[in-house]
């Protein structure tokens, strides 16, 4: 066995082992690793920047919510990543939500953002999202801050801010809304997918 080929597989067990540890590291080491290649696939359907986007978000959440279902025994993990992607990006498609008419200049972007390293793509500094994240309400602002900066679980927070962990659901989930609304473009740049998946994974906990 290449060197290559078993650093691939320690990566993959280390990430398995975080899914089941509900570990939020996992979703870092997934995005860091698989994004690119993911986002690859879903783009030979969907070319929309935009679309794509929400279908490589939607594939990260299918993964953490079914994390339970992956079995090695029947194949690698980037094997059971790209079937959910491409039933993920079949079903966008099929739903209408995509439109045929999209320009094709997308595609020179994708291939742009696919050489965006991880920590690039969690630098807020350059971005509409540190501005979008400052305004909202200081009641979430201030839960955005914990679990997205400081990588605090739920109850970790609720802990911290000395709230029930019913009111901090309640909050995570309205700031979720909250910042969809808001976003706009920039939900679907690398810090604003990043920052969805750590937020809504942290809800479904």
């Amino acid at each position: 066995m290449s060197t290559e080929n078993k650093r691939n597989i320690e990566l993959e067990n280390e990430i398995v082992t975080l899914l089941g540890n509900d570990d939020k590291r996992a979703i870092s080491l997934l995005y860091k690793n698989y994004s690119g290649a993911l986002f690859g696939i879903i783009t030979r359907t969907i070319p929309n920047k935009e679309v794509a986007s929400e279908v490589l978000q939607d594939v990260f959440l299918k993964v953490w919510k079914n994390a339970d279902k992956y079995d090695a025994s029947k194949g690698r993990l980037f094997t059971w990543l790209a079937q959910i992607t491409r039933n993920a990006t079949i079903d966008t498609f099929r739903s209408g939500k995509f439109q045929r008419g999209t320009k094709t200049d997308d595609l020179d972007i994708v291939v742009a953002n696919n050489n965006i390293s991880f920590q690039e793509s969690m630098n807020l500094e350059d971005s509409g999202l540190k501005k979008v994240i400052n305004a909202l309400d200081p009641k979430y602002r201030i839960l955005v801050e914990y679990i997205y900066f400081k990588g605090y679980s739920q109850s970790e927070v609720a802990k911290a801010l000395d709230i029930p962990i019913g009111t901090v659901k309640t909050r995570t989930r309205a700031a979720i809304l909250a910042l969809r609304k808001t976003l706009g473009k920039e939900l679907f740049t690398n810090g604003g997918i990043m920052l969805m998946l750590l937020l809504e994974s942290n809800y479904l906990s």
